[in-house]
Parts: structure tokens; sequence; C-alpha cells
């Protein structure tokens, strides 16, 4: 029997999207490669340069400690995403102060480290979401759509979260986050042939019973990170359970690790965030096996990771 097409789909989640890295890892280790990509912020990066065929380990190398970097591959760090103002947007007061940082840094970046700029010319089929300021409505970047745009400003498109980045600019036309108006598009993935969909999420909420301090006793911080996974988490939950009855023949997988105090923005919690995604797509995936909900294709049995997965062979391959 044929193996079954697989996609990927990656939310958002600024730093902590970097979970979706060892995600990506273990569905490799467990013949689960996907073969379609859909993203948007984070995940568009992650799609973007994944969908390259640039080996994960040199993605992954990006991330680890400078002296133990063996790769020279794409390193994204929060200076890249904070660019100045362009002289465009000098020239448009408007514009210049509808955020606070430009992403036109992030996009010249990638137009000079990305192998392959153009969605036409890519390996397999990627798919990027933004949405139009202006009419409110999803944009697609990819293989029958927009596809004529730069892979590297459909990237900067995608991540263009309101308030913080100024909306990116393409030709006449003005395009913010994504998941503005999905948390995730995997009825793309559906389109593009997929059988399986995995789907990467970062916005698991912290659920906890029975804590000492509530969450709204550690700062502003806390209450923010929670509303806005709950929000997302909750669109992310009914936009899966609306497809699930709409296309039984489908198998939809949800990984959303446990990524526990880790904020958006926390840069050195890189690593720990890659091994918490990776534990739980190696826990997810051999469930999936258990349950066989994905016919006619075998995955191999994956041992038990720990949730923060900072032990054995694993951590090797992961943080280097």
């Amino acid at each position: 029997m044929s193996r079954p097409k697989v996609a990927l789909v990656a939310s958002g989640g600024a730093v902590r999207g970097l979970a979706h890295l060892g995600v990506l890892r273990a569905c490799e280790e467990l013949g689960l490669a996907p073969d379609i990509l859909v993203g948007t912020s984070t995940g568009a990066i992650v799609c973007a340069t994944y969908g390259q065929n640039i080996p994960l380990d040199v993605l992954l190398d990006g991330y680890r400690l400078p002296w133990r970097r063996r790769h020279n591959g794409p390193r994204l760090h929060a200076s890249t995403f904070l660019g100045g103002p362009s002289r465009r947007e000098l020239l448009d007061p408007g514009h210049l102060l509808s955020g606070l940082f430009s992403l036109h840094k992030l996009e010249r970046y990638l137009r000079t480290q990305l192998p392959i700029n153009s969605f036409r010319q890519l390996p397999r089929p990627v798919f990027l979401t933004a949405v139009d300021l202006d009419t409110g409505a999803r944009v697609v970047f990819g293989p029958g759509y927009e596809d004529h745009v730069p892979v590297s400003e459909a990237v900067a498109a995608a991540c263009a979260v309101p308030g913080l980045f100024r909306p990116y600019r393409i030709g006449n036309r003005y395009f913010v986050d994504g998941e503005v108006v999905r948390t995730l598009s995997a009825d793309l993935a559906v389109e593009a042939g997929a059988s399986v969909v995995i789907v990467s999420n970062t916005y698991r909420h912290d659920a906890a019973e029975g804590r000492k301090r509530s969450l709204a006793r550690l700062g502003v911080h806390r209450v923010l990170r929670q509303s806005l996974s709950v929000l997302l988490s909750e669109k992310e939950r009914r936009g899966l359970e609306l497809l699930s009855r709409r296309l039984p023949h489908v198998a939809f997988v949800d990984v959303a690790p446990d990524l526990g105090p880790y904020g958006y923005f926390n840069r050195f919690s890189a690593r720990s965030l890659v091994m918490r995604g990776y534990g739980t797509a190696l826990r997810v995936l051999a469930g999936v096996k258990e349950r066989r909900l994905v016919r006619g294709f075998t995955i191999p049995p994956a041992p038990p990771v720990p949730e923060t997965g900072l032990g054995g062979p694993a951590q090797a391959r992961l943080a280097g």
C-alpha cells in the first residue's frame, strides 16, 4: 500500500514557534516527513525554510550556542525582526505610525539566505497565509494561489503581527499576520491532497488545577499570554472539529506541546522549546499508530520521552 500524503500545519507563537522544529524531528524519525507545508507567522518561517530541503539539523544549528554551531545556515535573531523604517515608510507618515517596527529587514535577510525564493520552484508545496488588511480576507501565498510573490516577501507578510510590526506592503496591498483570520489553515493541506494532517500548535494554554497562586497574581504578561492561548487554541480546536466532521477520510493529528512558562520572546529558551515539541510529537504520533488512525502506514515504535525531553540521545541530536 502506498504511503499517504502527509502535511504539517504550523501555528505562530513568536519564539515559542521553535517547538515546530522539534515536531519536524519527530516526524522525520517516525517516517512521517511532511510532503506539504502550511504555516503563518513563526510557522511561515519554519515552513519556508524547511520547504527548501534545508536539512533540519542546519535549521536547528542556528539556535545553538555560538561555540557549538557546525553549519552555516540561516540564523534568525531578534535584531533581524526589529527593523527601522524604510524610505517608503518615512514618506508615508500614516503607515509609519501603524506599528513599532518594519519587517523589511527580515525580508532582506531571507532574500539573501533562502536557496530558492520562488514558490513555483520549491521542491514541495509550501503555503503561507496572511490577511489583506483592507478587505479582511485571508490571502494564500503558494502554488495555485499568489505564487508570483517571492517567498521572502510572503514570510514578511505572514509575520506582521498588528501593532508590533507595520503592515507589510506588497504592491498596493497591506498585509498582517494570517492568524488574525485563522489560527491554522488545515483546509489548504487537504486541498493539496494530504490524507494525514499533523497540526503543530504552540497555543496550548496552562490548564493546571490546584495551583497555589492564580495566574492573575503573576503579572499582566502571564494574564495576556494565558488569554491569548485560550483564544487561539479554542479557534484551532473548533476548526479541527469542523474539518474532521466534514472530512472523515482525513486523519487530523493535533500536536500541542506544553511549553510551560516560556514566553513569546524568550530567545534563550530555544533548546527547551525544541525538546518539548519533539517529546510531545513522539508520544502523539505513537498514539496514532496504536489507534490505527493512519491506515496503510506503519509508524515505528518510539521510546518514551519526558515532556522536557532533556536527556538521552535525543538531546545530543537536537541540542547539539
